[in-house]
């Protein structure tokens, strides 16, 4: 008697498969890797000092309440630093907002001293999607 013989994967097959498996699993792992640390680097952004009082600002603030109207939410990209080391620092950011009559981006450029509490801004403004002027922020 014969014994009925069926083909099976060769050995080079399993090879090419298992190498296969394992470049889309390094592939996937660097972009979770990469995904992890944007999403802790913003978050550490929005924690510092800057950017919640920018954005406080600009939602306490009359002209930009009436040119975006309420409530102002945070744009969830934006771009640029916050670097702080010994108490000193600088701060060169940019955050789009919205509200419900339009759309803005607040620009945030400025530095804090070693044993200050505050950031001196030298550009601390909203400026308003199809509007000439921007909004000055104050605290």
């Amino acid at each position: 008697m014969s014994a009925i013989e069926q083909p099976g994967k060769s050995s080079a097959g399993k090879i090419i498969a298992f190498i296969g498996c394992g470049c889309l699993g390094l592939v996937a792992l660097v972009i979770i890797g990469a995904g992890a640390i944007f999403y802790f680097a913003m978050g550490a952004i929005k924690k510092s000092d800057a950017y919640v009082e920018s954005i406080a600002a600009v939602e306490s603030n009359p002209a930009a309440i009436a040119a975006l109207g309420e409530p102002i939410e945070p744009g969830f990209l934006f771009s640029g630093s916050v670097n702080t080391t010994n108490g000193e620092g600088t701060v060169d950011f940019s955050i789009p907002v919205s509200g419900p009559n339009g759309k803005g981006t607040i620009k945030v450029i400025g530095t804090k001293s070693a044993g200050s509490p505050t950031w001196n801004y030298e550009t601390w403004q909203l400026e308003v999607d199809g509007s000439a002027e921007p909004i000055p922020l104050s605290r």
